[in-house]
């Protein structure tokens, strides 16, 4: 702490304070520069110097056990432990604090659920990434779920989930900072702003996770979409969501966020299931949920939107949309051909976006919301699950061709274990098979591109966004005298 200011140092100050002014108003008055020049206190002229504040650890969380409801229980319950692989060097796994919530099989011994956990490291260790993963089959809750582990934000948007019969959503807020953070939760749907009091001034204490039942801030709700702030220090925010078919559970999803608002959102890694395999299952009652849709929102204004869906088989489609503000609209994206595909969409207004896919198998579905994607200008990574098939989605984001390079590098991220590159066209979209081995990946992009890495195979499907490391603290110039 600085020693406090004394009597002597206050009236020099104040005195150079008069000067300074004398100065600016005998110019003002167009008295010469020369003679303002000549006054015999002017204080000499400064020079400055740039200082960088020194980088905080960075952080990860990792959103634990899949979160949902058992019969009509009112709390949540942990469904298994997910396996979490996580890519950095001298990192610290700490659990964070939570209520107890119960295992899906507590049974009498009343079994608490695994925590969740935040991984940190020093700024200058390099790269420090991770993701969870899990396949769930019980009488409650059946899919396959992943989710990076996220950096905490002071704003980030969850676009995905429904509060209707048979779907659950479960918000999961996390605070792994050294201070509380007060968390307002701004909650939209299909007419507007929804009013939820208990949304408003949500406390984190230091190293807590807190969770909340969507459907009790916002009732009988199809299309979400939830701002979430917060003060005092970042958090980050999971909506773990879940379908029952009739009594039959059948897919579920860890959402994680998106940046605020902008007027250009990708979306990319959209899978559009063939006509034969959706055929099988929307003729049966409560499965008309299961063609993709784009969820979009322009949150401050009225404004006009071009959708545009690249496939590189079908041909590229292009449609316009008007949206309200504060209300969400969903598009649907049925009857577009099978395979892999990419959407861009650009509005006169920033707009948040998401995409909900599904994948179907032999008796049962599974589904994923893609979240808007980051743009790598630079550097980004992506730690990736074993045992399902990755799929790399590349789109440029730029008006030249850029360069996407990418490496699979070991645990610690010093050693390549092997490497690759794909060029791309200005707005072109491309895929890579990444295999089923899992791993961590590194990618250098020479322009601005959207990467994510979409995990298939019949009735089971996620995907994971590839993201830049945190942004260097800007220099500051200081003027010392």
């Amino acid at each position: 702490m600085s020693e406090p200011t004394s009597m002597s140092r206050l009236a020099a100050s104040a005195t150079s304070f008069g000067v300074v002014a004398l100065a600016l108003g005998l110019v003002a008055q167009g008295v010469p520069q020369a003679v303002v020049g000549a006054l015999p206190t002017q204080p000499e002229v400064m020079t400055a110097s740039l200082v960088s504040a020194e980088a905080p650890v960075r952080q990860v969380v990792c959103a634990g056990p899949f979160l949902g409801f058992v019969q009509q229980e009112t709390t949540p319950r942990g469904f298994g432990e997910p396996t979490v692989n996580l890519l950095g060097s001298e990192f610290e796994e700490v659990p964070l604090a939570s209520e107890e919530l119960l295992d899906v099989y507590a049974g009498t011994e009343g079994k608490v659920a695994a925590l969740p956990i935040y991984a940190e490291q020093a700024a200058d260790a390099g790269f420090l990434a991770g993701s969870s993963a899990s396949s769930i089959d019980t009488p409650f809750a059946r899919g396959y779920e992943a989710s990076i582990c996220q950096t905490p934000a002071s704003e980030s948007w969850l676009v995905a989930g429904s509060t209707t019969t048979g779907r659950n959503s479960v918000v999961s807020l996390a605070n792994p900072g050294s201070v509380q953070a007060i968390v307002d939760l701004e909650i939209f749907g299909t007419t507007g702003v929804i009013s939820a009091p208990g949304a408003r001034g949500i406390l984190l204490q230091p190293g807590e996770r807190r969770v909340f039942s969507l459907s009790g801030l916002a009732p009988d709700e199809s299309s979400p979409v939830i701002r979430i702030q917060s003060s005092g220090t970042p958090v980050t925010a999971s909506l773990h969501v879940s379908l029952t078919r009739g009594l039959q559970p059948d897919g579920l999803d860890v959402a994680t966020t998106q940046l605020p608002p902008s007027t250009t959102r990708i979306v990319t890694g959209l899978w559009l299931e063939s006509e034969e395999q959706l055929g099988a299952v929307l003729g049966i009652e409560g499965y008309s949920d299961v063609g993709p849709i784009l969820r979009l929102l322009s949150p401050e204004a009225d404004t006009s939107a071009t959708i545009s869906l690249v496939r590189p088989v079908n041909g590229d489609v292009s449609i316009g949309v008007e949206l309200q503000a504060g209300r969400v609209f969903d598009v649907s994206l049925d009857e577009l051909g099978q395979g892999w595909a990419s959407v861009r969409i650009d509005a006169d207004q920033p707009i948040v976006a998401g995409i909900r896919h599904s994948s179907v198998g032999e008796n049962k579905t599974d589904l994923a919301w893609v979240p808007s994607a980051h743009v790598i200008e630079g550097l980004g990574s992506v730690v990736l699950p074993r045992n399902i098939d990755a799929v790399l989605q590349m789109t440029s984001a730029s008006d030249d061709s850029a360069t996407v390079t990418f490496a699979r590098v070991s645990d610690d991220g010093q050693s390549v274990l092997g490497q690759g590159s794909q060029t791309l066209n200005p707005g072109q979209f491309a895929t890579k098979g990444l295999g089923t081995q899992g791993g961590n990946y590194l990618f250098e992009t020479t322009g601005p591109v959207a990467l994510s890495v979409a995990l298939l195979e019949a009735g089971s499907i996620a995907t994971l966004p590839v993201v830049a490391p945190p942004a260097n603290l800007p220099e500051v110039s200081v003027f010392a005298r």
